[in-house]
Order: C-alpha cells, then sequence, then structure tokens
C-alpha cells in the first residue's frame, strides 16, 4: 500500500495516453486496482481489470493482476485466461486482456486501436510460456475477427500491440548472445511481430534491461499500420523513492503514430503539423508493478 501513492504522482502526469499494468492484484483483501482509479481516473477515466476469483473452494481469490487504464474510450475488452499455468502461478488467473480502444482526432474522427496485455508464467520450461504466447495470439485474432463481423473493422490495418511481462529474456546470462526462448517467443506471437524497442535501438548500442539483469518485458507491434516513433524503458520506480523497493521491474514505453483513417483535404492539412496523413503521437506505457505481489 505505501508504493500506491508514488504510482499516482507519477502516472498523473499523463505522459503516457495508456498504461498496462501486471501484478495489480485484486482478492478478497486487495484492492491496488480500486486504489489506483480513484487516484488516477481524471487523467485515465476508462480502465479495465479482471474479478477476483475462487481459488479450489479456498477462502482465497486472486484474479489476472492485469489492468489497462486510458485517457481515450475503451470500447470493448475480452479476457482470456491461459490454460497451463504452473508453480505459483497457478493460484492466479493469469491470462491476456485485450482492448479495443477509440483514440479520438480533433476533427471528431477516430482511430482504431488493439492493445493486449499479459502476463506469463514465471518460471518453469520455456515450453509453458510459449504455449500461453501461442494461446495470447490466438485470443487476439478471436476478438479481431469478432470485431470484424460485428463492427466493420479492418483486422488487416488495425494497430494491434502486445505487451507485459513475458518472463523471457532476450539475453543469455553475460549479455553477450541473444536466446533461442526470445526468438521463438517471437516466431510464437506471429510473423509480423516486431520489438518496438529493438527496432529502434541495436544490441550493441542498448540492452535494453528492464530487471537488474535481464530484459522480459516488451512492447510487441504485433499487425497492422502505425509508426513508431520512440521506445524505452521508464526508471522512475529507481528515482522517486530510492528508500522504498516501488517495483523490481522498471517499465517499457513506446510512442507511435497512428494513420488516419480520413481521405479528406480538410484532415490531411490538419495532419501536417507531425506528419502528412498521420495523427499525433500516441503514447503506450507498459508499466510493470511485479512487486506487488509483494505486498499482501
Amino acid at each position: 500500500m505505501d508504493r500506491i501513492p508514488y504510482f499516482i504522482e507519477e502516472f498523473r502526469s499523463g505522459t503516457y495516453d495508456i498504461l498496462c499494468l501486471q501484478e495489480v492484484w485484486s482478492g478478497t483483501q486487495t484492492t491496488y486496482p480500486d486504489l489506483l482509479w480513484e487516484g488516477l481516473k481524471e487523467v485515465y477515466p476508462y480502465n479495465v481489470s479482471t474479478e477476483p476469483r475462487s481459488l479450489r473452494d479456498l477462502n482465497l481469490a486472486l484474479d489476472s493482476g492485469l489492468m489497462i487504464l486510458s485517457k481515450y474510450p475503451i470500447e470493448s475488452f475480452d479476457y482470456h485466461q491461459y490454460g497451463n499455468s504452473s508453480g505459483i502461478d497457478s493460484f492466479s488467473g493469469k491470462g491476456t486482456m485485450t482492448a479495443h480502444i477509440k483514440v479520438p482526432d480533433d476533427d471528431g474522427s477516430v482511430r482504431d486501436l488493439i492493445v493486449s496485455n499479459t502476463h506469463l508464467n514465471a518460471g518453469g520450461p520455456l515450453e509453458v510460456r510459449l504455449h500461453q504466447a501461442s494461446e495470447m495470439r490466438s485470443a487476439i485474432d478471436r476478438y479481431l475477427n469478432q470485431l470484424k463481423e460485428n463492427e466493420g473493422l479492418d483486422i488487416d490495418k488495425v494497430p494491434v500491440f502486445g505487451a507485459g511481462d513475458f518472463n523471457t529474456d532476450e539475453w543469455n546470462n553475460d549479455l553477450t548472445e541473444v536466446t533461442e526462448g526470445y526468438q521463438k517467443l517471437l516466431d510464437t506471437l506471429g510473423p509480423s511481430t516486431k520489438d518496438i524497442f529493438r527496432s529502434l535501438y541495436s544490441r550493441d548500442v542498448d540492452v535494453g534491461l528492464t530487471t537488474g539483469s535481464s530484459r522480459i518485458d516488451f512492447v510487441f507491434g504485433l499487425s497492422g499500420e502505425y509508426k513508431v516513433v520512440d521506445a524505452g524503458v521508464d526508471r522512475f520506480v529507481q528515482t522517486a523513492n530510492p528508500e522504498l523497493r516501488l517495483s523490481d521491474h522498471l517499465g517499457a514505453y513506446a510512442t507511435v503514430k497512428l494513420e488516419s483513417s480520413s481521405t479528406d483535404d480538410e484532415s490531411t492539412a490538419r495532419s501536417q503539423a507531425t506528419c502528412s496523413g498521420w495523427w499525433p503521437t500516441l503514447s503506450l506505457s507498459f508499466v510493470f508493478l511485479s512487486s506487488f505481489i509483494l505486498s499482501w
């Protein structure tokens, strides 16, 4: 509980348009999502999280720990719970949360955006996480097809991002080679998957660590039309209060431009201040609050 005010103070600045959080547990005696949203609803009036669930007839409940907060309307969302969590993770409802977000422009038009937030199994064989990544990709595709059928969404063009704590390190132990698991993760998420940070920074320029010795948290562009502007690692959890461990993960973020769906001359003229045919930048922050589990 001591850490929540620091996150609220940081996020109130509104630096990012969309926040994806992990391990914001909601159980029978925890209220992290409610506390965060109460402190942030003026900046992020739209949010989704999952409800607590009973655990094997015990007087316990633990949800996915996933939460998405947005400055822009969340039209709908879908949640898929993984079927193969193992170890201590089998006591939570880990899965992937996918939201359909409507991003407005100054001229009154809107642009569709799909964001999927996840937290894969901690520890155990790589195959467990790859199977979950496959489930994530399938769940996103099912949701996209539903939106296509029900709303006529152009699923070939709509930008789709997948992000979170994938618990799959890009690097080997001495940071000299890329792991086979990282490449398999990319392959599992689909042929058009792009590691947004790595698309901007080569490995010899920035190793991009999101924990003390690993890079396991990612922002992936999965499909659709978008333009990468920036990406990085937000270190506020290290600087907000050096005496209090706010999180054992740093926050990964990406900034992208969404292509305007409007083709009239007036709309194009408005967009030329940034990039003709493109809307102003949209900042996506995928911030990992993984140490929240220690607050029980």
